[in-house]
């Protein structure tokens, strides 16, 4: 994921001449498996079972490429999801309401998905929606960029 969070922000360098370009990539792992997006809710299902009463972790890897200078700082953001024990039924219900067959892991934890966890471990949940912002807090400053 690190590799192409680097690639996407110099694909953009390539067409942007200059200013800072951030690039962002996920992967969601269980039990050293890597998931991807369900796409179909038999899929999602299947996700979910899985995940049931054990711990997903999601590692973001975020670049932010000077596009002027070509220089980069990039790094990978751990967060984890430990999800309560869940019934089939109660996985059905979450699928009526809210199929998040575009998101790996089956679920968004933006919405209802949140209901499906025991707890959330990490130092920022952003990294589950994909952009870890302490983090680019953190490599920005390094550019001299301060926030706020």
């Amino acid at each position: 994921m690190l590799r192409l969070a680097e690639q996407k922000a110099r694909a953009v360098a390539s067409v942007c001449s200059r200013g800072l370009i951030i690039g962002s990539d996920q992967v969601c792992v269980n039990q050293e498996r890597i998931l991807g997006k369900p796409v179909s809710r038999e899929r999602a299902r299947d996700q979910l079972l899985a995940a049931s009463g054990r711990r997903l972790t999601f590692y973001t890897g975020l670049t932010v490429l000077d596009a002027a200078s070509g220089t980069q700082h990039s790094l990978v953001e751990p967060f984890s999801v430990v999800f309560r024990p869940l019934s089939e039924a109660q996985i059905e219900r979450y699928l009526d309401k809210e199929p998040a067959l575009d998101c790996a892991g089956a679920f968004k934890c933006e919405g209802l998905g949140i209901s499906l966890f025991e707890r959330m471990e990490g130092r920022d949940p952003n990294s589950l929606v994909g952009l870890p912002l302490i983090a680019l807090v953190e490599l920005l400053s390094r550019f001299g960029v301060e926030v706020p």
